[in-house]
């Protein structure tokens, strides 16, 4: 696939409380050439993160202990101080609620976990475009 210079300059956010979930996502895009990857393993540092860099999407974990995915994106949609990029949900269920609910709150793209590396990668560049 076939990824243009100013996407791959964009700014992702991984964030997911399993440390080796962060480093897969992230050799993943950074394998297809994104180069500014940035990682969070909770929604506080996530927000922390997000009040700091002008991320351009959002790849969370659904299912985090404190803060979940799903509360991390209503957090930031309701902080008037942050803008709310494109959001992608990674998570191991697939609950046809838990996909409504997240449908219902804005959620852009939702992806079941184990996902293949080129769906990511098609994912965040759809969004990104």
């Amino acid at each position: 696939m076939e990824i243009s210079q100013e996407l791959l300059q964009k700014k992702i956010l991984i964030v997911d409380d399993a440390a080796s979930m962060r480093t897969l996502t992230k050799a993943i895009l950074r394998e297809a050439g994104f180069t500014h990857v940035f990682d969070a393993p909770g929604g506080e540092e996530a927000m922390l993160m997000m009040r700091k860099v002008k991320i351009n999407i959002v790849v969370c974990d659904w299912n985090m202990p404190g803060m979940s995915g799903l509360d991390l994106f209503k957090a930031v949609k309701n902080d008037a101080k942050l803008e709310t990029p494109p959001w992608i949900m990674l998570t191991s269920s697939s609950e046809g609620d838990k996909v409504k609910e997240a449908i219902m709150a804005g959620i852009t793209s939702y992806i079941v976990k184990p996902f293949k590396p080129d769906n990511l990668v098609k994912q965040v560049v759809g969004k990104l475009s």
